[in-house]
């Protein structure tokens, strides 16, 4: 039997009211011992929810709504126990116990370690003494603050022109203020449009792109100029990121691969290959994010071309920074490599392997890579400056 049908479907079952064989004395004498019971409580806990509401100064107040829940779920059973005098519903029943019992321990756990703590509350008697004690100080501090406003009196008349001096000054500095604020406006302005125009002119490029690539019949050149919209993707999303960010120098990487791997995924690879980002949360510059951006380009559009011969696979990017500080970048796939790393001179590096080490080499970093089921390259720089 399934454990729904095992609580929600009474089939089978007899009614409670079958125990009393249906006498309508005991069926009555049961059902309304519950009915006024079950109202019973279900008025305490208004009553304790209208104390506490109205005594918000009470310490611990929050332990009378745990009440207010146990004893609820205490009057439900009631209720509930009226429901199967007719209805054998013993699994709804059984849950509201375990609900009642479980809200009851919790009550139980929380309230005793909390008894010391509602010991150590002040009674009446010993807040009048402390009032009293109050009272006594405040008279102390009337005749001490007499005795201060005496000297204010004094201290006042040379004060004068000093608050005119520090009035000109604030004056002077507020003005200054304004004037460099101002400035910093029109800065942050002029940076947003440089950096919209960077966009908006990468776009135009990828446009022409798009335009040339239509007209050309080699499959080749066709790849060539697809890669070179990647790389211009790259680039263009950069310049939005940091036109997003609230100090235009630096934003947050993570979301800025997820994006930029995604689109590289969707646009080249189709449904058949699936993506996975792990970055960490690393607020970069332009001088890092750009390097970073090109190079995870130039690493998954690798992938997508020589790891998936039947187009389906997988690519993970991973990003991480260490406790010294470096950053290492990861990507790899669970394809079969076919391009195996080539020192940045080597006569038989590909074009986008010789982009791969130019990128490393200007970030100062160091790659390593493997082909053991699929291909890994690793990547391991130290953060650049923020300018």
């Amino acid at each position: 039997m399934a454990i729904w049908d095992w609580l929600f479907n009474p089939s089978g079952l007899t009614a409670h009211g079958f125990c009393l064989s249906w006498a309508p004395g005991l069926v009555a004498l049961h059902a309304g011992a519950d009915a006024v019971t079950g109202l019973a409580y279900f008025s305490i806990p208004l009553a304790l929810a209208s104390f506490v509401a109205q005594r918000r100064d009470l310490q611990y107040g929050w332990v009378a709504y745990l009440f207010v829940a146990f004893i609820l779920a205490c009057g439900t059973t009631h209720l509930m126990a009226i429901f199967t005098l007719w209805v054998p519903a013993y699994g709804v029943e059984g849950l509201i116990k375990l609900l009642t019992a479980l809200l009851s321990i919790a009550t139980a756990a929380l309230l005793w370690p909390l008894i010391p703590k509602l010991v150590a509350v002040p009674s009446a008697g010993q807040l009048r003494v402390l009032n009293d004690q109050l009272l006594a100080t405040v008279d102390e501090q009337t005749r001490t603050a007499a005795l201060l406003r005496d000297s204010e009196a004094k201290i006042r008349s040379s004060n004068v022109e000093l608050e005119r001096r520090v009035a000109e000054r604030t004056a002077e500095l507020t003005a200054a203020n304004t004037q460099l604020n101002e400035a910093l406006a029109q800065r942050d302005l002029l940076l947003r449009e440089v950096y919209h125009r960077v966009k908006n002119n990468l776009q135009i490029i990828d446009g022409l792109l798009v335009m040339q690539s239509g007209g050309l019949k080699d499959p080749d050149a066709k790849r060539a100029l697809s890669s070179l919209r990647g790389r211009v993707f790259a680039l263009g999303l950069v310049h939005h990121q940091l036109m997003e960010s609230e100090d235009l120098k630096t934003f947050d990487v993570a979301p800025f691969l997820r994006e930029l791997s995604t689109n590289i995924v969707e646009g080249a690879a189709g449904q058949g290959v699936r993506l996975s980002v792990q970055a960490v949360p690393l607020d970069v510059g332009l001088d890092f994010a750009v390097p970073l951006g090109l190079l995870v380009t130039e690493l998954v559009s690798n992938s997508i071309k020589h790891a998936f011969p039947d187009g389906k696979g997988a690519i993970e990017v991973v990003l991480r920074q260490g406790e010294d500080g470096v950053v290492t970048l990861i990507v790899s796939d669970d394809g079969q490599g076919t391009t195996p790393f080539k020192p940045p001179k080597s006569p038989k590096a590909t074009f986008g392997m010789s982009i791969i080490n130019g990128l490393v080499a200007q970030m100062k970093g160091a790659i390593s890579v493997t082909t053991d089921k699929g291909t890994r390259t690793e990547v391991r720089v130290a953060p650049a400056p923020v300018s």
